[in-house]
């Protein structure tokens, strides 16, 4: 049996996914993503030398309501004050129906595009039905949020967890609105009573110990090695190390490495890492164990839901991966939920 957990965590909403009791699947449903979703915007500046211009589509004057958007990707139609013949003609003040296409990200400023796409049936007459709509609304309007309704969230988060693992998934939440909404979609929820348990369900599914690691730089392996996880702007970095394992022969080595890459990809899921990623695996100099450990990775991602591909394996024994970015990683998602 494996749990599906809906509760408030680090005073967010989220599903969190239990098999064995241990996590193996996160989703902070109030996140604040915006990706996906449509905007009227206004272009503030245009920057020639990069064929770009900056939208906002938010009246919060702050960068957190701006973004930056190629010429390239803004089809004539989608501007939406006036007629233009080419993208380059597009200036400053001009009104242009966006979307998110990558939220913003630390430093980083939203990405937009205006080559819409949208959901089956979201607008009648689809983007071009949108579009004449958005004619009639004044900038800074959403126009469309790309957020599905939790009872959708909640199926496909048992979906992922029955990938993992093929027993029954019970869902259980401490939250009497959530459970009143999904017992009105047909939805298996059982509600947890805090009062008539006399003890909380974070304390009986041991949550919080449960979750620690995901925000430490050492993470400890069952084999007694460890991995140290460094997360930058540019790549996430993930060393295996053998700890003070007195074994050093290389089917020692293949099977840690092994151990380490199954926590390893469950500490990128938790966390939502991507972009490029490093794993530095121990070293082992027979070949074929070295090919062993690449069959076994690639066999271990390859239902991954955000897409990590594997690139190659250097000399040093780094492979090299990328993983599809769709929302915040967790460290930045919780940082911004605290502020």
């Amino acid at each position: 049996m494996s749990d599906l957990l809906i509760t408030k965590w680090h005073g967010a909403l989220s599903i969190i996914g239990l098999v064995d009791g241990k996590p193996q699947y996160l989703d902070i449903i109030s996140d604040n993503n915006r990706t996906g979703n449509i905007y009227t915007g206004r272009v503030e500046n245009k920057v020639g030398n990069l064929d770009s211009v900056f939208v906002r589509f938010e009246n919060d004057r702050t960068k957190h309501g701006i973004g930056f958007l190629p010429l390239k990707d803004i089809p004539i139609e989608c501007v939406l004050n006036r007629t233009v013949s080419k993208s380059t003609e597009v200036r400053s003040g001009d009104i242009v129906l966006v979307q998110i296409k990558a939220d913003e990200q630390k430093t980083k400023q939203a990405r937009l595009t205006s080559k819409i796409k949208l959901p089956k049936d979201a607008f009648e007459g689809g983007v071009s039905g949108l579009i004449e709509i958005a004619k009639t609304r004044c900038e800074y309007q959403l126009l469309f949020e790309n957020s599905k309704p939790l009872h959708e969230v909640v199926i496909d988060a048992k979906n992922r967890l029955l990938q993992i693992d093929a027993s029954d998934v019970k869902i259980t939440t401490d939250i009497d609105a959530v459970f009143e909404q999904l017992k009105g979609k047909d939805v298996d929820c059982n509600f947890y009573n805090e009062e008539a348990e006399r003890i909380s369900l974070f304390i009986k599914y041991s949550i919080t110990s449960k979750t620690d690691d995901l925000f430490k730089k050492k993470v400890w392996l069952p084999s007694g090695g460890y991995l140290i996880i460094e997360q930058t702007e540019t790549l996430n970095l993930i060393d295996v190390n053998s700890g003070k394992n007195l074994k050093k022969n290389d089917s020692f080595f293949l099977e840690l490495n092994k151990d380490a890459a199954v926590e390893a990809y469950r500490q990128i899921r938790l966390r939502n890492l991507s972009g490029m990623i490093l794993i530095d695996f121990v070293s082992m100099k027979d070949k074929d164990m070295s090919q062993a450990l690449i069959d076994f990775v690639e066999t271990l991602i390859a239902e991954d839901e955000r897409h990590m591909n594997y690139i190659d394996l250097t000399g040093l024994g780094i492979m090299e991966f990328t993983r599809d970015k769709f929302k915040k990683t967790l460290k930045e998602t919780i940082d911004y939920i605290k502020k």
